[in-house]
């Protein structure tokens, strides 16, 4: 029994080998002197679009563009953008070998103006002061050729929200850098980049196949030389991911986790199995284990649930309650990760806002 409660305990320092720290904007010094682009890819999002482009507006600082890619919505996301004086560009039609947001993505770039390209997922929304802070913060990398990229913070509403707990610390933990093992890559939500870094490493056309184009995106940069650098988006850059209920969330974390597993680095992905692991065997044998050792496994389950609080409201506002009962998020996440397995297995295509992927 020794021997399992060791293996147990060896999961607290691997939480911290991966993600130990997230950095974040400091406090805006000055304004950003680069022409800067924004380039919303959107499909059907009457309903988020406002909370952004209204969180653009009431920034001191504005970009010099703003731009909603109309990827064939069928509700009002156009009339919306324009009602915020966004340039909408209306997405022509899909050609084969491209997925939507890679399309859309490359069209907005190619009617972009500025010298620097945005990125930006329309269920994203700036904090009070947020663009700002990061357009100085940008600001001051550029020279280097830094392509920066944001984890947004995760706000949630609602209790079944809470169950992307695992999902979003894999997420920061295998693309953010933020531990002591694996590179910094790219997120999918926010995407800073110099036009002469994106022309030169071919753009969203390189990448037109990939469901998780940042993932390949960042491939692309390193191959050219460039620098990937990840920071958290916590009083910067919010987003709420699924507020349209529990079958939203599902389908939403089933469409490409998988796949960002398999191009995870073999040691980050053999770290993050031994961790989860260790938290679900703490948790048998904190149930199962006789006593005394049933206390033992107690006293360290009760160190897991607050080291994954401290780890977790660094990317969101999740609940102690939450990191508490961590079992239920867990078992979800093994729930629909071999969901996943099996369709990737059985070429079963996933539907996505309308569309398969």
């Amino acid at each position: 029994m020794i021997w399992l409660f060791l293996i147990c305990c060896a999961g607290l320092p691997l939480a911290f080998m991966l993600m130990w720290r997230v950095p974040h904007c400091s406090a805006a010094k000055s304004n950003s002197e680069h022409k800067i682009s924004i380039i919303i890819p959107a499909r059907n999002e009457e309903r988020n679009l406002p909370i952004l482009l209204g969180s653009l507006q009431e920034s001191k600082a504005q970009p010099d563009e703003v731009i909603v890619v109309d990827d064939a919505s069928q509700d009002l996301t156009a009339a919306v953008a324009r009602s915020f004086d966004a340039k909408v560009v209306s997405s022509e039609e899909l050609p084969a070998g491209w997925t939507g947001k890679t399309w859309a993505c490359q069209q907005g770039a190619n009617h972009a103006k500025g010298e620097v390209l945005f990125f930006l997922d329309a269920d994203t929304y700036f904090a009070n002061g947020g663009y700002e802070k990061l357009a100085s913060y940008y600001g001051a990398r550029n020279k280097s050729g830094t392509v920066l990229s944001l984890l947004p913070y995760h706000i949630m509403e609602k209790p079944y929200e809470e169950l992307s707990i695992f999902f979003n610390l894999l997420m920061a933990m295998g693309a953010g850098g933020f531990g002591m093992i694996g590179k910094a890559k790219l997120f999918g939500q926010s995407l800073l980049i110099s036009r002469e870094s994106y022309n030169a490493s071919g753009g969203h056309s390189s990448v037109r196949r990939s469901i998780l184009e940042n993932l390949a995106i960042s491939s692309r940069i390193n191959a050219i030389g460039g620098r990937c650098e990840c920071i958290g988006g916590r009083g910067v850059l919010n987003f709420r991911m699924f507020p349209d209920g529990f079958a939203q969330l599902q389908e939403g974390w089933s469409k490409a986790f998988v796949d960002g597993a398999a191009a995870s680095e073999p040691a980050l992905l053999a770290t993050s199995i031994l961790w989860l692991s260790t938290l679900i065997g703490t948790f048998l044998l904190f149930v199962l284990a006789p006593w005394p050792w049933r206390g033992y496994f107690a006293l360290l389950y009760i160190c897991f649930a607050i080291q994954l609080c401290w780890l977790a409201r660094q990317i969101g506002n999740y609940r102690l309650l939450t990191c508490i009962f961590y079992p239920v998020p867990l078992l979800f996440y093994f729930v629909i990760f071999a969901q996943s397995i099996y369709r990737r297995a059985f070429k079963i295509q996933v539907k996505w806002r309308g569309r398969k992927l």
